[in-house]
């Protein structure tokens, strides 16, 4: 598996860099929006997941090009209030809210991965059909 991680605090990249490489795989870092494009436009991902205020580029850009290379994101967002989407906003495939513990990042990656193999497996059966 090849992860995305992307947040602007430097010391929780390089902490959950050596954790999710671990337990996941390989894991990519950025520290900000423009980095997470040109990753994603140059590199294939299994997953990312995406702090909601990355400096650069707004997460809206961010998730739209992600779900144009077919990338799940998860984004990690400052609490109930952060996770709330607008209307006009791409919805992300999941949300986690800071603080959060390493295992609760391990379960939303493989729930989001188990949901979104769900979705694919539905939309071919419909394509079949």
């Amino acid at each position: 598996m090849k992860v995305l991680f992307a947040a602007p605090d430097r010391d929780l990249l390089e902490c959950y860099k050596k954790l999710l490489e671990t337990d996941l795989g390989e894991t990519v870092t950025a520290f900000d929006g423009t980095q997470v494009i040109t990753l994603l436009s140059t590199e294939s991902f299994d997953i990312a997941l995406l702090d909601r205020n990355l400096p650069r580029v707004d997460h809206k850009t961010i998730i739209e090009r992600a779900n144009a290379k077919n990338v799940p994101v998860v984004v990690l967002t400052d609490g109930p209030a952060g996770l709330r989407n607008k209307a006009d906003e791409p919805v992300p495939d999941g949300m986690l809210s800071y603080p959060f513990t390493f295992d609760s990042v391990k379960d939303a990656v493989r729930h989001t991965l188990e949901s979104n193999i769900g979705k694919e497996r539905k939309e071919a059966v419909k394509k079949d059909e």
